[in-house]
């Protein structure tokens, strides 16, 4: 072989190893395009955040759940109860001062037959998520003056992005 034959093979082994080390990428040549190694987490909130709903509405069979919802968004949490009976729902949370949500306005009361006395019904909580992280949503059913001893319980995990 000629030495412009080799050369030219030479040259021609290197333009196909530079072709295939770019690996048909549109990024110029030395510019790292693997994204497993570039890591920005404001992208990857923004994705989270864009998945969560902004409202959520839960009832007696979400219990036991984990649920996600956005920063600013509503729950409704509509359970089962009786109010004429002296038995009452209660937040069960052991410090509320760091709570992600706020509960907005009383909750309120849909007898199931509005004209039966004493008639039990659907109680409806509404909270809103007030800061990121993960918590526990729990609620006691307590009856009349056994403050201590639940009869129900409702708790789910929550996620507020």
């Amino acid at each position: 072989m000629t030495r412009s034959g080799s050369i030219l093979v030479v040259a021609l082994l290197l333009s196909l190893v530079f072709v295939a080390g770019c690996g048909g990428s549109d990024s110029p040549a030395g510019t790292d395009t693997d994204s497993s190694t570039d890591t920005d987490s404001s992208t990857d909130t923004t994705a989270e955040e864009s998945t969560a709903p902004d409202s959520l509405r839960l009832t007696r069979e979400d219990d036991g759940g984990s649920f996600e919802i956005q920063v600013g968004g509503t729950i409704e949490l509509s359970l089962e109860a009786n109010p004429t009976t002296g038995y009452a729902w209660e937040m069960d949370d052991p410090d509320p001062e760091t709570s992600l949500i706020e509960q907005i306005g009383e909750p309120t009361f849909v007898s199931d037959n509005p004209d039966a006395m004493g008639a039990g019904g659907v109680l409806t909580f509404t909270f809103r998520a007030v800061d990121r992280g993960e918590m526990v949503i729990k609620l006691v059913y307590l009856s009349p003056g056994v403050a201590d001893a639940p009869t129900e319980t409702f708790q789910i995990d929550l996620t507020v992005r």
